[in-house]
């Protein structure tokens, strides 16, 4: 078996639905991988799908509780038999060709890849992507070209099986429909065309699309169950620790199917802050490693912080790169203290 594709999935049924799809139509030789889904405590019928589920086969994990998305996957990689393991989340839709895309990079490296993420921001405001039903309170703006473009608001099983390309005109760069976003895996492009052997190439990975030898994440013990946040920097910064190297496989291309997320609730934009940089400091802790806390400063300038002085703000990762290789202990004491002293650390 050569790749594992690991799923976890917590109540995405009618998105999962398409992602399974997705890989029923990959141009990898479907005997050359196995899927594995953990359904991690859904309660929204995922189970009951996926018994049914007849395109392809898969193996199903079914999960009594949700025990969250790092325990599910480690759950998935003990199941794995392929040599690698590919991760998607229940809302990614592989493109056609993306199990061959991160195939060929393992081949070449036999290290780790993260693809190239896509989003399809219109999404957010259907329930049922195939059918295009929407929430049911969505803006009447929305609901009204919902009703005169309804094609805009949909991604079949049949457009995934013959005419994919309608799907690439709806999709934005990005995993998120948010410029940042953008402008992050612009950085991470630009970082490994420059310096493919970066030691902070382990930026780039999320598990949303990503690929890692199945040996590597037995090494290091996969997912830190710990963290309920930036745990794909995490792994891969311990892999690339293990002599593992990482690489941007930016055709294997994933597609967001998107949904609601209230990010421009000031309550959750700051608890959702609070989370990464409580993740980056067990980092940190973990790996001592203070290097890891100039993410801080890459992402002062991604998310403008006026709080963090702007000539120790990172402008790129290219800035990022060259400061953590030439950084004194002495510099980085003074700017792990700037942190100490920001209002918001330990709020």
């Amino acid at each position: 078996m050569d790749i594992s594709v690991v799923i976890a999935a917590h109540n995405q049924r009618d998105r999962l639905r398409l992602v399974l799809s997705g890989l029923a139509v990959q141009t990898f030789s479907e005997g050359q991988f196995e899927v594995i889904v953990v359904d991690d405590g859904s309660t929204d019928g995922t189970g009951d799908f996926l018994r049914e589920y007849e395109q392809m086969s898969i193996k199903v994990i079914p999960l009594d509780a949700n025990v969250g998305r790092c325990r599910a996957r480690n759950i998935g990689i003990a199941e794995a038999r392929g040599d690698v393991v590919a991760f998607l989340d229940g809302d990614a839709l592989p493109g056609p060709d993306w199990l061959a895309q991160h195939w060929q990079f393992f081949q070449c490296y036999n290290g780790v890849t993260s693809g190239f993420q896509y989003c399809l921001p219109r999404l957010e405001y259907v329930q049922d992507p195939q059918r295009g039903l929407p929430w049911e309170d969505v803006p009447a703006s929305v609901a009204h070209t919902m009703r005169t473009q309804p094609d805009a608001f949909r991604v079949t099983e049949a457009m995934i099986q013959s005419d994919f390309a309608a799907i690439n005109l709806l999709a934005q760069e990005g995993g998120y429909p948010f410029p940042e976003l953008k402008l992050m895996q612009d950085q991470v492009q630009v970082l490994f065309d420059h310096v493919p052997d970066s030691p902070i190439g382990w930026i780039s990975f999320y598990p949303h699309n990503a690929a890692a030898p199945r040996a590597a994440l037995e090494e290091v013990g996969g997912f830190d169950e710990g963290l309920p946040h930036s745990e794909g920097w995490d792994l891969a910064y311990r892999l690339m620790r293990h002599g593992y190297k990482m690489r941007f496989a930016s055709k294997a291309q994933s597609y967001h199917l998107y949904h609601h997320h209230d990010f421009f609730s000031p309550q959750n934009a700051f608890a959702e802050s609070q989370k990464r940089r409580r993740a980056i400091a067990h980092m940190v802790k973990k790996n001592e490693d203070p290097r890891l806390y100039l993410i801080e400063f890459w992402l002062a300038s991604i998310w403008p912080d006026r709080l963090v002085p702007e000539e120790m703000r990172l402008p790129n990762l290219m800035a990022f790169h060259e400061t953590h290789q030439a950084i004194s202990s002495e510099e980085m004491a003074e700017r792990t203290l700037m942190l100490d002293l920001h209002p918001l650390r330990g709020v």
